[in-house]
C-alpha cells in the first residue's frame, strides 16, 4: 500500500477515489477521471520512494495527464484549491 505525504508532512494511505472525486468536481467526466486514476496507478511505483509519494507530485502528474485528455478541465482543475489550504 502506498502512502501520500501531505503538505504538512502527515502520511495517509493513497486513495485513488480522492483523485476521481476531485476531477469530477472540477468537471471531468467519470470516464476521464478514471483514465487519469489508472495512469497514476501505473506511475505510482516509479515515483514512490519507500512506498511514499508527495501529494504535490500526484497533483502535477494528474494534471499533466488531464491536459492530454481534456485541456479545458485541466485548466479548471489547476485553479482549484481546497478551502482552507
Amino acid at each position: 500500500m502506498y502512502k501520500v505525504q501531505k503538505k504538512d508532512g502527515i502520511l495517509e494511505d493513497f486513495d485513488r477515489g480522492k483523485i476521481i472525486s476531485g476531477l469530477v468536481k472540477a468537471g471531468a467526466s467519470a470516464e476521464e477521471a478514471e483514465k487519469v486514476a489508472l495512469e497514476i496507478d501505473t506511475w505510482l511505483p516509479t515515483a514512490a520512494v519507500d512506498n511514499v509519494v508527495n501529494s504535490l507530485d500526484i497533483r502535477v502528474k494528474g494534471l499533466s495527464i488531464l491536459k492530454m485528455i481534456n485541456p479545458q478541465i485541466a485548466e479548471k482543475f489547476d485553479g482549484y484549491q481546497k478551502t482552507g489550504e
